[in-house]
């Protein structure tokens, strides 16, 4: 690492890997072959790359960030450079006291929290020759208190106490499209939390420490031992369940199960959820499955095949939660029925039902409102968090009576994220409401100022100030970020779209070249500069815009929208509908395109079409 005048440590991108495995002790480049230039956002001096934020939480003992704002300089604390015990079980100076006198009468030998799960008695499932919970214990404390490092996550606060919930002091990422494939396997560079929470473990009471020695970090076992320590032997360890050699590669339970992923080169790391591999699914929805991992040389057809001849039988009959994500995600006429299932049905895991909340909020029909509206109460702050989030869809005045309790939320993140929403409608809360509401978004205001080593510490001030009437705080926070950070895009739009709502053009065009010098590629910038052109009436350059950030975005369909719309404004209807039938086809129903092509075949007096997308518009939305 390197340490700058400003007190960041910045993460060098060359690694010594000092394991005893296969490529022995060497050096190498943490991108491998993969160009990382100085414009790049993995540039070794860049923000995503910074240990204070990035790094220093996970590797250290109590650590504070503490970057100060009015310095723009980090004055970072850790009490040890390494995870200690304290990292887990808090402050260890009354388990000190304790253990000099090791008196009963002492809570937790002296701990301020127990991670220690309740007694329960697991028996033998006869049919299912597997160790079942008498009654299920599921112990968040403890898997919480793990997930701090093992989830994909932001913390958005130095505070930390532990015992508390984990979205008090982080926002835990979903199994989201972005990170994950559609039906919840790891993709990008993902961590065991959000994975293990799809698996029938986690539902069944397993914890962490069922498998892992949390102090030595080894698992409990090596082998199939540690899976048939619950799953018997005779059932689950041989060819009789794997159709595989018992000593080779594929009758280890990790391999068909628990499916590698490496990242970083040389991290191998294993998916969590733990679920049936499905070669099946592959063939129907492009998700990768444990067998082919092995078999690199065969088919998916081949190796699908052969696992529906052996398991065929014994697979799901109703729908399983990935093939309900798949169908969401697709924009047919199965999607609103499928989110629907998915989300009433509280079999499934929790983890599962927020992402659909989070990502696929656009169905908007009154029977997912209600769930969405009942899910506010729930007892798990990441299902509420999420509520809301997809709640966002819906119109603004219809949150009013839901969304205000959420202000008193026990858990930071959770009435944040409601603050947030009820920020435009602000000067219609009560007057207790707007109480809390404003000490929320202090709390919100503090949190982001201490986030302000990143461009999204300025840019969520903007928003905020923004939609409560505060412009001209907005306008110097969004100057501010692209002053401390000129490439980072959003700054540019929101600021020129906070001009063009006070009528000073002159200033977004200035605002926007800049910002395309900075960024050439950026459809968004584009985007706006050919607004821009042609609120001007220079439609040739507006239009000369408008392509390029349609060229550049090919599946944003706002992009599209924007210059189908300028197309055929201009003259050129058929090329303008015929882009967005071709983006429909290749990128789903999406709403935004519908309504174009509805509007333009009406206009071209194609009834026969307009009435064709309309129905597809009512089939898969619902109105």
């Amino acid at each position: 690492m390197v340490k700058f005048d400003d007190d960041r440590l910045q993460v060098l991108p060359f690694v010594g890997y000092k394991r005893n495995r296969k490529g022995g002790q060497r050096w190498f480049h943490l991108y491998d072959k993969e160009r990382i230039s100085h414009t790049d956002e993995l540039f070794w001096m860049g923000i995503n790359q910074n240990w204070n934020y990035m790094c220093a939480d996970c590797h250290t003992t109590d650590f504070k960030k503490n970057f100060s704002i009015a310095e723009n300089k980090f004055h970072s604390s850790w009490t040890e450079s390494r995870v200690s015990c304290e990292s887990c079980h808090g402050p260890a100076s009354g388990h000190m006291q304790w253990a000099e006198k090791k008196d009963l009468s002492v809570l937790m030998k002296g701990f301020g929290i127990s991670l220690a799960a309740k007694p329960v008695n697991w028996q033998l499932d006869a049919a299912k020759q597997t160790l079942m919970p008498q009654q299920v214990m599921t112990n968040d404390t403890l898997i919480e208190t793990c997930a701090r490092c093992h989830a994909r996550a932001t913390r958005f606060t130095d505070e930390y106490d532990h015992g508390n919930s984990f979205l008090q002091s982080h926002i835990p990422a979903t199994a989201d499209p972005v990170n994950y494939h559609v039906d919840g396997q790891i993709k990008e560079e993902d961590y065991e939390y959000a994975s293990f929470l799809q698996s029938k473990m986690h539902t069944a009471g397993v914890t962490c420490i069922n498998c892992h020695e949390p102090h030595s970090m080894k698992i409990k076992a090596t082998g199939n031992a540690l899976c048939t320590s619950c799953h018997q032997p005779a059932k689950y360890d041989g060819p009789q369940h794997s159709f595989h050699k018992p000593t080779s590669t594929g009758n280890q339970c990790v391999t068909c199960h628990m499916p590698i992923t490496t990242y970083m080169v040389v991290d191998n790391r294993l998916d969590h959820s733990i679920r049936i591999p499905r070669p099946d699914h592959s063939l129907t929805m492009g998700t990768p499955n444990a067998c082919n991992k092995c078999h690199t040389d065969k088919p998916v057809k081949w190796v699908a095949d052969s696992f529906v001849k052996w398991y065929g039988n014994k697979l799901p009959k109703e729908k399983t939660y990935a093939e309900l994500l798949y169908a969401v995600s697709k924009y047919i006429k199965e999607s609103e029925p499928s989110l629907y299932d998915l989300l009433q049905n509280k079999s499934n895991p929790a983890i599962i039902r927020a992402t659909a909340m989070g990502n696929y909020g656009y169905y908007t029909t009154s029977r997912v409102n209600e769930i969405l509206l009942n899910e506010l109460k729930s007892t798990a702050p990441n299902i509420r968090l999420n509520a809301l989030k997809a709640l966002r869809n819906y119109p603004a005045e219809n949150l009013l009576g839901h969304v205000e309790a959420l202000l008193y939320d026990k858990v930071a993140a959770v009435r944040m994220e409601a603050m947030n929403m009820l920020a435009p409608l602000s000067a219609k809360l009560s007057e207790k409401d707007m109480e809390q509401f404003r000490k929320v978004m202090s709390e919100y205001m503090i949190v982001q100022e201490e986030m302000s080593h990143r461009p999204e510490g300025y840019f969520n001030r903007a928003i905020l100030f923004s939609a409560t009437g505060g412009n001209e705080v907005a306008e110097n926070l969004y100057k501010d970020c692209i002053r401390r950070f000129p490439d980072f895009v959003p700054a540019y739009s929101n600021l020129a779209d906070l001009y063009r709502q006070q009528g000073r053009e002159d200033e977004i065009k200035r605002l926007i070249d800049m910002g395309l010098r900075r960024q050439p590629q950026s459809a968004y910038l584009h985007y706006s500069s050919g607004l821009w052109y042609i609120r001007q009436k220079e439609n040739s350059k507006g239009m000369a815009e408008l392509k390029l950030a349609a060229q550049y975005a090919p599946a944003d369909a706002q992009m599209q929208y924007g210059y189908a719309i300028g197309l055929f404004s201009g003259g050129e209807q058929v090329k303008a509908l015929q882009l967005l039938e071709d983006f429909a086809a290749k990128y789903g129903n999406q709403p935004l395109i519908l309504d174009g092509i509805i509007s333009m075949s009406q206009d071209m007096k194609q009834t026969e079409k307009s009435t064709q997308y309309a129905a597809i518009r009512k089939g898969v939305f619902g109105y």
